[in-house]
């Protein structure tokens, strides 16, 4: 290659054309309980699309599924549009297609109705994107709407559709991973080097998503364990709204590195350029910096950060004010009844506890720093920050010492929690160890780092 390879990874777009309804109390209903934007779909991603297409020493980008909000085929229509715009700037565009791209149920929004619109079956979605990807494979598992493309001289991208059976499964079937692998080593064999994208994470990023079943890919460790042995060593994915950078090593000791990039319309706003280099794979990420939109004299960093907030902050308002939303969001007020009296206090509480006054309940001392920080708006901020990437809060701050003194007093309670859930989830055998892991990140490499891989071994 006469210059460095590199490409733009663009993930879960979500694009919703606006003339099916961007506001109105069934809109907002809807939108207060969604990381992403969604109204704001359109000129969040002219934003995005215009700083990639100022950028002339890259010309390909990837997109690994949920291009539009619901499977709206007008919503389809629209992002094609602007995908077209996009390579008239000189861009090569390779995209697979997931769940929301083809939603059994897509709506618009009217007055404080939703309202349904035509949808988009699976199998139109090939030949809507046929020209992204599919026109340019080498080798193609039509089925699944899986291909390989070689995308320069020596490197090639295996695109995996992980839709799975669009209910339960969302995987890779055996056929079409049999077909992978075969990919696999007649790209080693050709002198090819060839990683992956597909749209779910293949390996889980944060312990927390290990016990969430919609966090990964179905089987994600036998297909882990599959890939790495056969000698694909990296994967880039989205569906979670993430940023993280996640190994493996199998007990072969071959490992793959899952890099999953966050929402391009939702908190952090995120892409990254990626360029194969002399010393590995360097991967640089970038954030939405300002879209055309009434943002309330917000930034668009502080915008994005509001709408994260507001969808956690009011699970917790409800908890005080509306008991009926907040059972509605985890299996139905009827069976919850019961909890209502201790859950209203819980929450009356959090609307006012500082984690100086939870120290002094708790006799923990809490640093000046951050005693006047309300609880509430803590477990706001490390939820986010799980998604956001690179979490701060490690060894030595004033907010890891005081969450690890909290769970110390706590200690009692947890070990009987422990004895209950631990031998049937090893994960939950020492939940200190569990919380703790989630609130520091000490590599700090979700935004940028440098893969240690020699792509050109082959």
């Amino acid at each position: 290659m006469s210059k460095p390879f590199s490409f733009f990874l663009v993930t879960d777009t979500h694009y919703f054309e606006l003339a099916l309804g961007g506001s109105g109390e069934a809109y907002e209903k809807r939108s207060r309980t969604d990381q992403k934007c969604v109204a704001e779909t359109g000129a969040i991603i002219d934003s995005g699309f215009k700083k990639i297409a100022e950028d002339t020493e890259t010309d390909v980008i990837l997109i690994p599924g949920d291009l539009v909000y619901r499977g709206e085929l007008e919503s389809h229509k629209g992002f094609i549009k602007k995908l077209q715009k996009l390579e008239e700037s000189g861009k090569k565009i390779y995209i697979i297609t997931a769940r929301h791209d083809c939603d059994d149920n897509p709506c618009g929004f009217k007055g404080d109705e939703c309202y349904p619109v035509e949808g988009t079956p699976r199998e139109m979605l090939r030949s809507l994107y046929y020209h992204y990807g599919f026109e340019q494979a080498i080798s193609e598992h039509e089925s699944s709407m899986s291909y390989v493309v070689q995308l320069a001289d020596g490197i090639r991208l295996l695109a995996l559709n992980c839709d799975g059976d669009l209910k339960g499964f969302k995987g890779l079937w055996d056929d079409q991973m049999e077909w992978a692998l075969e990919q696999i080593k007649d790209a080693h064999d050709s002198g090819n080097y060839i990683f992956a994208m597909t749209h779910y994470p293949l390996l889980p990023f944060s312990p927390v998503m290990n016990l969430i079943g919609d966090a990964k890919l179905t089987d994600w460790e036998k297909r882990a364990n599959e890939f790495a042995d056969a000698g694909l060593d990296l994967i880039f994915t989205g569906h979670m709204h993430a940023q993280a950078v996640t190994d493996y090593t199998t007990a072969n000791g071959n490992m793959i590195t899952d890099v999953q990039t966050g929402c391009f319309v939702g908190c952090p706003c995120a892409y990254r350029r990626v360029t194969f280099t002399d010393n590995g794979i360097d991967i640089k990420s970038y954030t939405i910096e300002d879209f055309d939109w009434d943002k309330d004299g917000k930034t668009a960093a502080e915008y994005f950060q509001w709408r994260f907030d507001r969808m956690i902050t009011d699970i917790i308002d409800a908890m005080a004010y509306d008991f009926a939303f907040f059972t509605r969001l985890f299996g139905g007020p009827e069976k919850n009844k019961k909890l209502k009296v201790p859950i209203t206090a819980v929450g009356k509480l959090l609307q006012k506890l500082t984690l100086k006054k939870l120290g002094r309940m708790l006799c923990f001392k809490v640093d000046d720093s951050i005693g006047d920080l309300l609880v509430k708006d803590v477990c706001v901020e490390l939820v986010r920050n799980v998604f956001v990437g690179n979490e701060p809060y490690v060894k030595g701050t004033p907010m890891y010492t005081a969450v690890e003194k909290f769970l110390k007093r706590l200690n009692p309670v947890l070990h009987i929690v422990e004895k209950k859930v631990g031998n049937s989830n090893p994960l939950l055998a020492d939940l200190k160890g569990f919380v703790l892991s989630m609130i520091g990140d000490e590599k700090q490499r979700d935004y940028d780092t440098t893969l240690n891989i020699d792509w050109k071994r082959y």
